[in-house]
């Protein structure tokens, strides 16, 4: 039966892989998920932005609103895990920019204090002339 499910879960991911990024800091521990919560608030602007998966010119990307926020729990090896649904979409923190008081985007999963790889700590909007 085990075996089954091990293998239903990885026949799941295999063929959700398209849409899926690398899914670094999706499902996370609910202290991860306190801090990031202590960022992202209703009406917050955000973009999400996947170095490592291709995405080039931050600022090109469109800033979304948070509209609604959920968080869900999900279970895996009796562990219970957290992930963030930001206007109904589910998202990863690694690819989540949250922006400042001052203009600047600041990556999430730097804020949760949960590991992530290839990704920049932030942006600062160009000056324009």
């Amino acid at each position: 039966m085990k075996a089954k499910l091990i293998l239903g879960l990885l026949i799941t991911v295999a063929l959700s892989a398209p849409t899926l990024q690398a899914d670094q800091c999706q499902l996370i521990e609910p202290e991860q998920m306190a801090r990031a919560l202590d960022y992202i608030k209703p009406n917050s602007t955000y973009i999400e932005f996947c170095e490592p998966c291709g995405d080039k010119d931050f600022f090109s990307q469109k800033p979304q609103v948070v509209k609604s926020l959920a968080v869900v729990a999900s279970e895996s090896g009796g562990e219970t895990y957290w992930s963030l649904k930001l206007n109904n979409k589910e998202v990863d923190l690694a690819y989540t920019f949250i922006r400042k008081a001052d203009g600047s985007y600041i990556n999430v999963s730097k804020l949760a204090d949960c590991p992530s790889s290839d990704v920049s700590i932030g942006f600062i909007e160009p000056i324009h002339p």
